[in-house]
């Protein structure tokens, strides 16, 4: 299984770029996301905008292994503590952002995506 990482439009408003990371095989379905979980990422972004790492503290509720099952054995994942990273291998970045991000999460409590709003 890979991650899939969608960059939105560009919002010339802003200068920013929206950011969709995926830990499904397909598209998230809008009808499957049950909650939304608010948490602040740190991003590294490349030259060209490209996200090349994702950093971000669990809230207590995403702490369990039903939770974290879809990154579990994604190679480009780690779970260290309370922590996750994710690193696109490849790219390095240039610049390193926060930003507000929300976890989509299944009936089944795991987390199915970071949607991180233009920072």
């Amino acid at each position: 299984m890979a991650i899939h990482i969608d960059r939105g439009d560009y919002d010339p408003k802003n200068g920013r770029f929206r950011y969709f990371v995926s830990f499904v095989p397909d598209e998230v379905d809008k009808d499957a996301v049950i909650q939304r979980v608010p948490v602040e990422v740190a991003v590294s972004v490349s030259e060209n905008g490209d996200l090349t790492d994702v950093a971000f503290q669990l809230p207590k509720v995403c702490r369990t292994p039903d939770a974290l099952s879809l990154l579990r054995d994604e190679p480009t994942a780690r779970q260290v503590e309370s922590r996750v990273f994710i690193s696109v291998p490849g790219l390095s970045g240039d610049t390193v952002l926060a930003s507000a991000a929300e976890l989509q999460m299944d009936a089944a409590g795991r987390i199915l995506a970071v949607n991180i709003h233009p920072f």
